[in-house]
């Protein structure tokens, strides 16, 4: 900006505001280089003051940037790191703000005699040669000129900036002397915070020795200090990197290169194992220290920055190791103890709920085998007073020979029943034989004819049925069947093998009984009841009764699923 001068430059010039925000620096190189009138051009730089690259710390260091800059312009000339002293350097810069350029030796009576211009890269032209505009009042008390002159005003040029990568060269020339330049050099170069040592909180001692470097005044001289009571070691016996930490270093403490303005023109973002991200945040510690608390283990990337750069970005990666606790492999074996006790429970858990249902189904078998019993129990004193009545209507015929035949078949009947009172199945073989004994009684009495046949592909010997549950069907089939046909009357008894299942089918050719109506029949209502409770101890073996009845008769077939499996 060559049309406006800065409100800080204007009379009465605002020194203490200048000093707070501009550093500055003279380039004298004019006064040895070019005698004559423009020799006498003295030019200076106030430029910003937020960071400058180096420390007491590092002061061995070259600033590589600098050095490849001056190479390329081949002049001789080096950068100065301006601190505010005489130079004949080109001025580093590091952040965007605008550096004004002045020049002492130029007055308003002799202004017209010098003209200026901005180049970039010594060829661009960015601004072409003109005349001086504006004066202010001079910055430094008692300054004279080489030939003794006192000054009291100092040319103001102007304000100018650069993109990083970038330079601003000021040339300043007498009309009447061509020949004769005066120039100053800025160039805005890429800088990033850079970490040059790393302590713990147990590494106390040997951060505040580095601290006190802070105070020292004379870089080329390191003994020299503000205060004289301030001993310190070489830096360099101070200065360590450390990648790895301990799981107990959980506080560290990471030393800056570059002397800083400010401790908030420093930004960082910690990165922890490459995806969690604290966010870009500004240091509030110290300029020249970042204190990072209670990390956890891992890997980090510390990745550092100004906040008048942040295009360009440093980047310092450490790990702290897990406690032993900590470790993948005892992760995994606790993992895998907490699994295993935890499957342990479930185990447990499961046992318990399997002994509880084993226990309830336990009881729930011996409460249906009680009442199996029972009602067994009611199979026999039925089944004899049926036999009695059988024997009863001999006598009343005065058939003593048929009477006592039935009473000896009727007691060997008795034997077989009260052998396998004690089991709840028996084979079809043993079931057909007290079947045919006890029809062998009934035909003493009422003189019907009788079959009954096994299906070849059942072994009778090995196949079982629960005992007696045939005979209140067989019995209803003879009372209310053939009992009334006498010699007419034809029963058939069938069992018959289906698929995995076993059919039997009692039938006979009477006018038989309505079965809806002998639902409450003594002897069917305890078949029934028999059969629902084999099924509750035999879920996978069910148990079915019907009964089919047209003009040849009646038919009651009992199913028996997955007998035969």
């Amino acid at each position: 900006m060559t049309d406006s001068q800065d409100a800080l430059f204007k009379a009465p010039l605002k020194g203490e505001k200048i000093r707070e925000n501009y550093d500055y620096l003279e380039n004298t190189s004019s006064l040895n280089r070019n005698p004559g009138p423009a020799g006498e051009i003295t030019l200076a730089i106030f430029h910003s003051k937020n960071v400058y690259p180096f420390t007491a710390l590092n002061r061995k260091e070259k600033f590589k940037e600098g050095d490849a800059f001056v190479k390329a312009y081949g002049d001789g000339r080096k950068y100065m790191l301006s601190f505010g002293f005489l130079g004949n350097g080109i001025v580093p810069l590091f952040d965007s703000s605008s550096i004004i350029v002045t020049a002492y030796g130029i007055t308003p009576e002799n202004k017209n005699d010098f003209r200026f211009r901005v180049l970039s890269g010594k060829t661009t032209v960015l601004v072409p040669w003109q005349p001086i505009r504006f004066f202010s009042p001079v910055y430094m008390y008692g300054h004279f000129s080489a030939s003794g002159v006192e000054y009291k005003e100092m040319a103001y040029l102007g304000a100018f900036n650069a993109s990083v990568g970038n330079d601003i060269i000021v040339e300043v020339k007498n009309v009447k002397d061509p020949e004769s330049l005066s120039a100053v050099t800025a160039f805005w170069a890429k800088r990033s915070p850079q970490v040059i040592a790393t302590f713990t909180s147990g590494a106390m001692k040997s951060f505040f020795e580095v601290y006190k470097y802070q105070w020292k005044y004379d870089f080329q001289q390191p003994r020299s200090t503000y205060y004289g009571d301030i001993k310190t070691r070489p830096p360099d016996s101070l200065l360590h990197l450390q990648k790895t930490f301990s799981s107990f270093d959980r506080d560290l403490f990471f030393y800056l290169k570059d002397k800083v303005k400010s401790e908030t023109l420093v930004e960082y973002n910690l990165v922890h194992n490459q995806k969690d991200s604290s966010g870009w945040r500004s240091n509030n510690f110290d300029p020249n220290i970042i204190w990072l608390q209670q990390l956890k283990p891992g890997d980090y990337q510390l990745l550092l920055r100004y906040a008048f750069q942040r295009q360009t970005v440093s980047a310092y990666t450490f790990m702290i190791k897990p406690a032993w606790y900590q470790a993948l492999w005892f992760k995994v074996l606790m993992g895998t103890a907490v699994m295993i006790a935890l499957a342990f429970l479930i185990i447990l858990y499961i046992n318990r709920l399997q002994h509880k249902k084993l226990r309830a189904a336990a009881l729930q078998k011996q409460r249906v085998s009680t009442e199996l019993k029972s009602i067994r129990s009611q199979f026999n004193p039925h089944f004899v007073f049926n036999a009695l009545s059988s024997i009863q209507g001999l006598i009343t015929k005065n058939d003593t020979a048929g009477a006592h035949q039935y009473l000896s078949e009727f007691s060997t009947l008795m034997r077989e029943s009260l052998k396998g009172s004690d089991r709840e199945m028996i084979s079809i073989t043993h079931e057909t034989a007290i079947l045919q004994k006890y029809l062998n009684l009934e035909q003493l009495r009422f003189g019907f004819r009788y079959n009954i046949s096994v299906d070849e592909a059942i072994d009778g010997n090995a196949v079982e049925v629960p005992a007696l549950l045939l005979q209140p069907l067989v019995e209803n089939a003879v009372k209310h069947g053939i009992g009334a046909l006498q010699e007419k009357g034809v029963l058939q008894i069938n069992f018959k093998k289906e698929n995995d299942d076993l059919v039997v089918t009692v039938t006979d050719n009477g006018k038989g009984f309505d079965a809806g109506a002998q639902t409450g029949g003594f002897g069917l209502k305890l078949t029934r009841d028999r059969i629902l409770l084999l099924n509750k101890t035999l879920p996978l073996q069910q148990i079915a009764l019907s009964f089919d009845k047209d003009e040849k008769g009646t038919t009651a077939r009992i199913y028996f699923k997955n007998w035969l499996l």
